[in-house]
């Protein structure tokens, strides 16, 4: 898709004339249609990520970094490469809870848990979707509350349909033969 490929250049012109936030938010419309976008190069977005990281940190741009750490995490996972996407999003949110802007750590928490569900770590996802559910609420995002509220329904079936064929599994010693 066109429209991605030139968010990811304005991204970069963004980052060039030092307009980091406005950087940020080229990605994230990256993002949001990236699946589109087999033109673009895995390793030059990593790399771009990780100067703009470096840029961050550098100048103590907190708030920023842990928006690229939050943005790293999820092209990791986008890239399926969640172990990675996992330890940048944890990265994030630390930052995130530092700093105290419950709605980028409501947003990291959403992330966070969609790549605990990839792992198989549901309950510790089920613990990220709550805590975010919590923060939506108090923060009067009701439509974002139910949505994650959807997401936990969603889990704890899941999780206890898995607990039963396990149970069934041994029961009848499905994996002996």
């Amino acid at each position: 898709m066109v429209a991605t490929v030139e968010n990811f250049k304005k991204s970069k012109e963004f980052f060039k004339s030092g307009e980091i936030t406005s950087a940020l938010e080229s990605l994230d419309k990256v993002l949001e249609h990236f699946d589109q976008a087999k033109e673009l190069n895995k390793n030059e977005m990593i790399q771009y990520l990780n100067d703009l990281l470096q840029h961050c940190r550098d100048n103590n741009l907190q708030n920023e970094e842990a928006m690229v750490l939050r943005t790293l995490g999820r092209i990791h996972s986008k890239f399926r490469n969640h172990v990675e996407g996992l330890k940048y999003s944890y990265q994030a949110l630390k930052i995130q809870k530092k700093i105290g802007k419950k709605l980028d750590i409501a947003e990291s928490l959403v992330f966070l848990a969609e790549d605990l569900e990839v792992s198989g770590n549901y309950e510790e996802c089920i613990k990220n979707f709550t805590e975010a559910a919590q923060i939506f609420h108090e923060l009067g995002k009701l439509s974002k509350e139910k949505e994650v509220q959807k997401e936990i329904k969603r889990l704890k079936t899941f999780s206890k349909e898995i607990v039963e064929d396990e149970y069934f599994l041994n029961k009848f010693h499905v994996d002996e033969y």
